[in-house]
């Protein structure tokens, strides 16, 4: 359970966990509704947040539209003066969108159900991003942080053949890939495991820009940027522009962009023990899709 954003069961009268903790939560916008003000004036928002485990409706009203808020970013949740709730619905002074990536929050805490209900990959992927550095940790959610980005990667498919299929069909296989690494290079010296464990998460995940559904709605074609760009270039020009935003060492930048790198391009490269894993785990995570399918579904 989070210690931002304690499950509770709030009665009238009680101070909910959002007002308690307000300044400390970071959260995923899910859903956002705005009607014209009861008094017909102003704007009246209520929004559905999710954190660890918990969703929560919120309402408040502004005086204008927010147009930055969308589906899907990260928001902190400002507490009202209001100590009670009103059924379900937790009034709060307003959420205010994160522009920026915060190294502390894990983004993999903040998928909800409603993107993907398989929660074990979900907690897994949680668990994974702490095994890494601070700065690498700070690196991924900077390639991840915008929200609608962070949607296609958890809900993508891995290849145009998905379809139709299960969401997050690339989101699992990178998950699967990164515990397969993981345990390759439990024991071995010299490796170094939150570049490896970065590597596999993100060695796929330009792909969220990959595919579109067709005209005709019959299946997934490669998108423009898939055609022409492809997925191993969108993620390294993410990497670059996430590098400008974030502080990460030379060297744990240079070796992440090493190990994509030398994944794909193996006979050009000098070999690096992350890059022979990560291959080597690419296959595995592999096998375990195709014998165990149920399992990605």
């Amino acid at each position: 359970m989070s210690p931002l954003l304690t499950h509770t069961t709030t009665r009238a009268g009680e101070t909910s966990s959002l007002e308690r903790k307000a300044p400390e939560i970071y959260a995923r916008l899910i859903s956002l509704m705005r009607l014209s003000g009861r008094t017909g004036h102003g704007i009246y928002n209520e929004a559905t947040l999710y954190h660890d485990g918990e969703t929560r409706q919120v309402s408040w009203t502004s005086s204008t539209v927010d147009a930055r808020l969308r589906r899907g970013d990260v928001v902190t949740v400002r507490a009202g003066r209001a100590k009670t709730r009103v059924g379900e619905m937790t009034p709060v002074q307003r959420i205010v969108r994160v522009d920026q990536a915060v190294a502390v929050v894990n983004p993999f805490a903040l998928i909800p159900p409603t993107w993907l209900d398989d929660r074990e990959i979900v907690r897994a992927a949680a668990m994974l991003w702490g095994q890494m550095e601070r700065p690498l940790q700070h690196l991924v959610n900077a390639v991840l942080w915008d929200g609608a980005r962070f949607y296609r990667y958890v809900t993508g498919p891995a290849s145009t053949a998905e379809y139709p299929a299960p969401a997050g069909g690339g989101f699992r296989r990178a998950v699967a890939c990164a515990e397969e690494a993981r345990l390759l290079a439990d024991g071995l010296p010299k490796v170094a495991r939150g570049v490896l464990i970065a590597a596999a998460l993100l060695h796929e995940a330009g792909k969220a820009d990959d595919f579109r559904l067709s005209a005709d709605g019959s299946g997934l074609i490669l998108s423009e940027r898939g055609r022409w760009i492809g997925y191993r270039q969108t993620l390294l020009e993410w990497l670059a522009v996430a590098r400008t935003e974030v502080i990460v060492p030379d060297g744990l930048y240079h070796r992440l962009v090493h190990v994509l790198l030398a994944t794909h391009r193996a006979s050009e490269l000098p070999p690096t023990i992350e890059a022979a894993i990560l291959n080597v785990a690419r296959n595995l995570a592999d096998g375990l899709k195709s014998n165990h399918a149920d399992r990605w579904r």
